[in-house]
C-alpha cells in the first residue's frame, strides 16, 4: 500500500478550465504569504491550497461531480508530493499529514478491491488513476460550490471566517 501512496502523490491532479477564474481570483500561482498575499487580495497562498480546500469542501458536502469528458482540464504543474514542501525558511507547515489524510479519504471513497490489489489482480497504475479521478471529482464539486456561493453573494468571501463557515454550513447534513 505504501507504493500506491508514493505513486499517487507523484501525480498532478487536474481541474476543469471552467474554474480557472476561481484560481486567478482566490489564490496565487507561484505562492504568496503574509503581506504579499494580502496585498494581492488572495485568500490562499498557493493554487494547491485552494485545490485542497475545494477537495475537502466537496468531500464534506458529498459533492462528487466528475469533470465531463467534453470539458478541457488544466492543472498548475505541481505534484501532490510537493504540496506544502518547504524549500525555503517559511512559516508554512509541511503538508505531509494532509497528503496522507487526502489519500486515506480517497481510499475510503473510491471503489477499489484492496485485497485484489494486494494479490496483484488489479493494476496499481489503474488504481492510482481511479484515486485521481475521485480526487478531481470531489474537488470539482467543491469548486462548483464556491462558484455558486460567489454567484449568490459576490462579497461572501470578504468575511474573515467565510471559508470555514462554508465547510461548517452543511456539517449536520
Amino acid at each position: 500500500m505504501n507504493n500506491l501512496f508514493e505513486k499517487w502523490k507523484s501525480k498532478i491532479p487536474k481541474y476543469s478550465e471552467s474554474h480557472k477564474d476561481l484560481f486567478i481570483s482566490l489564490s496565487q500561482k507561484f505562492g504568496a504569504e503574509g503581506e504579499k498575499k494580502i496585498n494581492l487580495g488572495k485568500h490562499f497562498s498557493t493554487n494547491y491550497e485552494l485545490y485542497t480546500y475545494a477537495f475537502f469542501l466537496g468531500l464534506y458536502n458529498n459533492e462528487f461531480s466528475p469533470i465531463p469528458d467534453r470539458e478541457k482540464k488544466t492543472d498548475f504543474s505541481h505534484h501532490i508530493q510537493h504540496w506544502g514542501s518547504k524549500t525555503t525558511v517559511s512559516t508554512r507547515k509541511d503538508f505531509t499529514n494532509l497528503q496522507e489524510n487526502i489519500f486515506i479519504a480517497l481510499l475510503a471513497k473510491t471503489d477499489i478491491d484492496l485485497i485484489a490489489l494486494e494479490k496483484g489482480e488489479l493494476d496499481e497504475d489503474d488504481t492510482v488513476k481511479s484515486l485521481i479521478k475521485t480526487m478531481e471529482s470531489y474537488t470539482n464539486g467543491g469548486l462548483i460550490l464556491i462558484k455558486e456561493k460567489l454567484e449568490e453573494n459576490p462579497i461572501y468571501f470578504l468575511q474573515p471566517t467565510s471559508f470555514l463557515d462554508m465547510i461548517l454550513e452543511n456539517e449536520n447534513v
